[in-house]
């Protein structure tokens, strides 16, 4: 039991080095952050999908699931326009960590996970393995976005589609899917005129994602994946924001469904440089399913 409460308590402590590393590098010399747009509107955050400006955008993020794994990651995230209607992102966690000594895998009387199998560690519900010593490190899987903008507007606003390619890029099987997915997006963007502050939208992304090919023994992937946010700037004065998220996922494969909140707050400190805090909470989160519980997610953003 006390080596458990150690663990945590190491587990927590690299969470939040690797947070205020970031948060240092983001705040440190030369780091200004938000870009006036060039029609000499509002102040760009970095959050608007219709926003094809080149960015830098890497955040650490600390993520519990119901069933008690735990996961630390540094993510590589950007944007790369190939013109103004047209881009891609990328999202690369560079410094992975999945830990899995809270979950009902870790033998208190040995102080190891329990439950192996001749061929590696055991099985979580949610696909995922675990090693003896209940953590590995190391690089996870990526994926590539591309984006376009419709000439034409759709329910009153604008309009986006596109793809996300979910490629199996992590170097060990624990930390990744050993699966390759597609997902087919398109998202709706309204301008929020009522809204007292400049800039303000609401944005409706879908995406429905499906396995391409996978290695044997892992789930088919047949889901969607809703991201539903706000735009709303809180003082122009002091260029701070706030953006209510909320994630709705429906898995076809297993009849199940999740839902996910995170209100993300931000603040410009300088033209072209953006700094974010998005705390997050699973409503009503399913163990066995592996969903969300909470998750905290620090970055900046860097338009380039």
């Amino acid at each position: 039991m006390r080596k458990a409460a150690m663990n945590s308590a190491h587990r927590g402590q690299r969470g939040m080095l690797a947070l205020t590393l970031l948060a240092l590098a983001a705040l440190g010399p030369g780091a200004a952050m938000g870009q006036e747009d060039a029609g000499g509107g509002p102040p760009q955050t970095g959050t608007d999908p219709r926003d094809f400006a080149p960015k830098f955008m890497p955040y650490a993020r600390y993520t519990e699931l119901k069933n008690g794994l735990e996961q630390n990651e540094i993510v590589m995230f950007g944007l790369v326009a190939f013109s103004p209607k047209f881009a891609m992102t990328y999202e690369i966690p560079l410094g992975y960590e999945r830990d899995v000594g809270g979950t009902d895998l870790f033998d208190p009387m040995t102080g190891e996970c329990a439950g192996f199998l001749p061929g590696g560690g055991a099985i979580l519900p949610n696909g995922l393995r675990a090693e003896g010593d209940c953590q590995e490190t190391g690089i996870g899987d990526m994926n590539l976005r591309f984006m376009a903008r419709a000439n034409t507007k759709f329910l009153g606003g604008d309009l986006l589609y596109g793809a996300q390619l979910d490629f199996p890029t992590s170097n060990n099987d624990v930390l990744g899917s050993e699966t390759m997915v597609l997902a087919p997006m398109a998202a709706n963007i309204w301008d929020l005129k009522f809204w007292p502050g400049p800039g303000a939208f609401a944005a409706l992304m879908h995406f429905y994602k499906f396995d391409i090919f996978k290695d044997d023994g892992r789930p088919d992937v047949d889901m969607y994946v809703g991201r539903y946010f706000m735009m709303l700037p809180l003082n122009e004065k002091h260029k701070i924001y706030a953006l209510p998220e909320f994630q709705p996922v429906y898995d076809f494969e297993n009849s199940h469904f999740s839902f996910w909140f995170g209100p993300e707050f931000g603040k410009m400190l300088a033209p072209g440089r953006i700094v974010y805090l998005k705390p997050g909470w699973g409503i009503d989160p399913d163990g066995p399913a592996g969903d969300r519980e909470f998750s905290f997610e620090l970055g900046f953003r860097f338009f380039l």
